[in-house]
């Protein structure tokens, strides 16, 4: 099957096979549609375009500064606040997720605070059906959920935000462990094999089937085109294959900066994309990604991406030796600055960005034990094992900016036309100079460093109790000296055909396409372009793939 859209009446179609509902997609999004239709009477079949199963889901978590980094799931006023005595009202969570999502558009004193009502419903229900979907996947034994109560949001200082802990969740682990993204996938599609969903790996959805009323009645999926299977689902089509993150073309068409590839599982070349304009879709949020910045050596596609820089003494520089971010804001927020743009010079100047630091960072980082895991998926882009490659040493600053440039000469391929500034280390001076002077007083006059309660709880402990700021310090009179080339990622797109809050897909009228749903980072993300903490990635995919699932299985 070449074309991406089948138009034939539903007792015309050779099916080869019949089901209620059909999931594409085996990440958290996928399998909570899944859960949520079989618990409703539904029989369901998932299928996966990958081997193996877990999309982008099973990539997350890992290894960070010794410590295993859980994977979380963030939910507005979900059940388990009680446990902590907290509470989280909704109006102030209203305030909070759409100030974040629609900044220039917000108002608080307007009935959709600013935001046009489509959107501004998605977040009314993202916050009335997270607590639903959380507790009915953890009551079924899909998500056994417990609370992190010491998480602390993105932006817990904003006035909006009236709770900023608490709302992150975790999957307990037998040995008392926090689970991870692949610990997430196992647990919710075991139990979704309990209710009888049927999942087949191997098996791309590579086009749908609607009827002669605009409804869609099947798919067409196998791993090649030249040999697919005809599916009839009787009653709906969950779309969750993720975003575009590797399809190159679609990045460079649609994301707001030069976005050198990103974290996202390997099937996430923008499916639903494909198929949108043949349906009618409406898409949006096109230009909108989860943000990361990663290691320059490791792109298109890392193992992990540079989620926290650590240190004090540490800063971010351009390839002309100035700081151009707070370096400890959220990885999301710090991406954008790859993307500024000088219009008297026609370039990015702040792609690739240095990341420099002495050693006694170097020192503090390689403290943890050497049998600790690569990330995969997250922690610092300071090698915690000797010989990761990307790691650039000089003993003195002069050495370090000959090795930089070097090693910036090697991947022209990837950023061509960056080098150093030829009075890059005179710059570079000045810079240091200030920041010594900055870190002297503990104020970042320039980017307001350490300025927020999340920053600091996420610096660790100072290294010298007598620095007013714990996020900063001067750097060592003589070297060695070290240096990491970053350029801008993403843990997945975000852009995809409008949902409604019954997470239908909407064709450019606004009508929906019956029997056609989508969750995830396959569909325009209710979040527009709001980090607003760990987990809402995740968060976000549980409710509205459990939206999807429970109200396509209600279709009669």
């Amino acid at each position: 099957m070449d074309e991406r859209v089948l138009r034939a009446q539903r007792e015309d179609v050779p099916w080869n096979t019949v089901t209620d509902v059909v999931v594409a997609g085996s990440g958290a999004a996928g399998w909570s549609a899944a859960i949520g239709a079989a618990l409703n009477g539904a029989e369901v079949l998932v299928l996966e375009k990958e081997a193996t199963i877990g999309g982008t889901t099973g990539k997350a978590g890992g290894s960070f500064e010794g410590e295993v980094a859980s994977t979380w799931l963030w939910i507005c006023n979900h059940p388990w606040m009680a446990e902590l005595g907290l509470t989280d009202p909704r109006p102030e969570a209203l305030h909070y997720l759409a100030r974040l999502a629609r900044p220039e558009l917000y108002d608080p004193d307007h009935a959709t605070l600013g935001l046009p009502a489509g959107e501004f419903a998605l977040l009314e229900t993202f916050y009335d059906r997270g607590p639903e979907a959380v507790q009915a996947l953890s009551d079924c034994g899909a998500l056994p959920l417990r609370s992190l109560a010491g998480t602390l949001d993105y932006y817990a200082d904003l006035p909006e935000n009236a709770a900023p802990n608490g709302r992150g969740l975790f999957l307990p682990m037998p040995d008392g462990s926090e689970g991870v993204g692949a610990d997430i996938v196992e647990s919710m599609s075991t139990a979704a094999e309990r209710l009888g969903v049927v999942m087949r790996a191997g098996s791309e959805v590579r086009g749908v089937v609607v009827d002669e009323d605009g409804d869609v009645v099947g798919v067409a999926a196998g791993s090649r085109a030249s040999d697919v299977a005809l599916i009839e689902a009787r009653k709906g089509v969950v779309f969750a294959t993720g975003g575009f993150t590797h399809d190159a073309e679609l990045r460079r068409n649609h994301l707001r900066g030069p976005v050198l590839g990103g974290l996202a599982g390997a099937g996430c070349t923008g499916d639903l994309v494909k198929i949108s304009a043949e349906l009618g879709l409406d898409l949006a949020g096109m230009n909108e990604a989860w943000h990361v910045p990663m290691v320059l050596d490791h792109a298109p596609a890392p193992v992990s991406g540079a989620f926290r820089f650590p240190g004090d003494s540490m800063v971010l520089v351009n390839t002309a030796g100035r700081r151009v971010v707070d370096e400890k804001t959220t990885y999301n927020e710090m991406t954008r600055a790859f993307f500024a743009w000088d219009p008297a010079r026609a370039v990015y100047p702040n792609l690739p960005l240095v990341m420099l630091y002495d050693d006694v960072v170097s020192r503090r980082c390689r403290s943890m034990p050497e049998d600790a895991p690569v990330t995969e998926g997250g922690g610092n882009p300071i090698p915690p094992i000797p010989g990761q490659g990307h790691e650039i040493v000089g003993e003195t600053w002069a050495e370090l900016a000959q090795r930089i440039d070097e090693r910036l000469a090697a991947y022209q391929h990837l950023v061509p036309g960056s080098r150093l500034d030829e009075q890059f280390l005179d710059t570079l001076d000045a810079t240091l100079r200030r920041w010594a002077e900055m870190s002297d007083r503990g104020i970042d006059d320039d980017f307001g460093r350490g300025g927020t309660s999340t920053e600091r709880r996420r610096s660790g402990p100072p290294r010298s109790e007598g620095m007013p700021n714990p996020t900063m310090h001067a750097f060592a009179e003589n070297g060695p000296y070290y240096a990491v080339i970053l350029v801008p990622g993403v843990l997945d797109t975000k852009g995809g055909p409008r949902i409604d809050t019954r997470a239908r897909l909407l064709r450019t009228d606004g009508e929906p396409i019956p029997g056609l749903y989508g969750a995830g980072n396959a569909v325009a993300s209710p979040a527009g372009q709001a980090y607003w903490a760990g987990g809402a990635t995740l968060g976000l995919a549980a409710t509205f793939g459990w939206i999807a699932g429970v109200d396509a299985a209600s279709r009669p």
